[in-house]
This record gives C-alpha cells, sequence and structure tokens, in this order.
C-alpha cells in the first residue's frame, strides 16, 4: 500500500484540533459580551396631571404602569450574576416621577445566550413632579394625541463567570405608550435600551 506524503499524520491532526479549541476558549473568556437591556411589555394603565392649585408647588402625576424588563446574556460561553439591586425610573421630560425595584439585592444567575425576565407594577394617586410650564403644557399635547413619550432608566450590576471585576449596567429605555384597558390593550413592540452617558 502506497503512503501519501501529503498527508497528515493523525497525531499532527489531533494535536491542531487541540490547539484550535484551546484557543477558541481563550477567546471565548477573555471577551466580555455587554448584557442587552430590553422592555419587553408595558402597559400603560393611567397617567393624568394635576397641575398645581397655587403657583408654587410642583405639579402632581398619578399613574398606574406595569414592566417586564429582560436581561439577555448575550455571552455564548459565561454565565452572567446580577450582583447588585436592579432600580428602574420612569421619567417625563428628564424628570424622574416614579422609581420601582425590579430585584433586590440577592444574586440571579443567567446562562450563557439566555435571558432573566423582571416585572414591575408601579402606581401612585400623586407623585410630585416639577416639570415647569413648558413640561405641563407638552403633557397635555400627549395627553390630547393619545401617545406618552417616557423615558425608563434601568440601573444595576452584573459580573461574569471568569471575570474579577463587576461591570456596571445603566442604560435608558424610550417608551411611547398608550392608554389600556383590561378590554383594548394598546400594542406594545419590544424596546431596546441603550447604554447612558
Amino acid at each position: 500500500m502506497a503512503r501519501n506524503k501529503d498527508a497528515i499524520p493523525p497525531c499532527c491532526g489531533i494535536i491542531i484540533i487541540t490547539l484550535a479549541l484551546a484557543v477558541l476558549l481563550v477567546l471565548a473568556f477573555a471577551f466580555v459580551v455587554p448584557v442587552r437591556v430590553t422592555v419587553d411589555e408595558a402597559t400603560l394603565g393611567r397617567l393624568a396631571l394635576t397641575a398645581p392649585r397655587n403657583g408654587t408647588a410642583p405639579a402632581s402625576l398619578a399613574y398606574d404602569l406595569s414592566l417586564a424588563v429582560a436581561l439577555r446574556n448575550r455571552d455564548w460561553a459565561m454565565a452572567v450574576w446580577r450582583t447588585a439591586p436592579l432600580v428602574a425610573e420612569l421619567r417625563f421630560r428628564g424628570r424622574t416621577f416614579a422609581r420601582a425595584g425590579l430585584a433586590g439585592a440577592g444574586r440571579d444567575r443567567i446562562r450563557a445566550a439566555r435571558e432573566h425576565v423582571y416585572r414591575a407594577t408601579l402606581a401612585a394617586e400623586s407623585a410630585p413632579v416639577a416639570l415647569g410650564r413648558g413640561g405641563v403644557a407638552e403633557f397635555a399635547r400627549e395627553s390630547a394625541a393619545g401617545v406618552f413619550e417616557l423615558e425608563l432608566a434601568v440601573a444595576g450590576e452584573v459580573s461574569y463567570q471568569a471575570h474579577l471585576h463587576r461591570r456596571s449596567i445603566r442604560v435608558t429605555c424610550p417608551l411611547k405608550l398608550s392608554l389600556s384597558t383590561a378590554t383594548a390593550p394598546a400594542p406594545f413592540s419590544r424596546v431596546k435600551c441603550t447604554h447612558a452617558g
């Protein structure tokens, strides 16, 4: 039987495959793919402005909103742990009028290429918010149009399986919401959040 001089001996092939796998694993654990934050669901049941009776007190908002915020681990090799509380702020024209804890101080593990969804309901009858005249006028315009432009800010912290340093999450999510009722829910499409500042 003639032997091919150009053929690679089996032991060399095994060594090449082993080296390629080692390089792949080093690359997989050396680089971090940031966690992606999205708003998967948002339902606005109520958003009403109560103008101040005297000119000195700030306006107040009455609201009822439910949210589903997802943290997606886009890394295919490493798990991610949420290491600090996950906090959400709801804003109108840059002014915060509601805060909610999406998750407490415990640690949640998000496996590689998976997600974890956090839900919250925010409601108040009279939350003070300093909108100013321009903000009150904008609220009236959006209320008449039936679509409110809000911003959700999410803050937290994660650590990756093979890395010692913790990484902060600071994102903002633009929301355009119409009022919903139990019989007529307003449509909502997933919103990708962007890193703040």
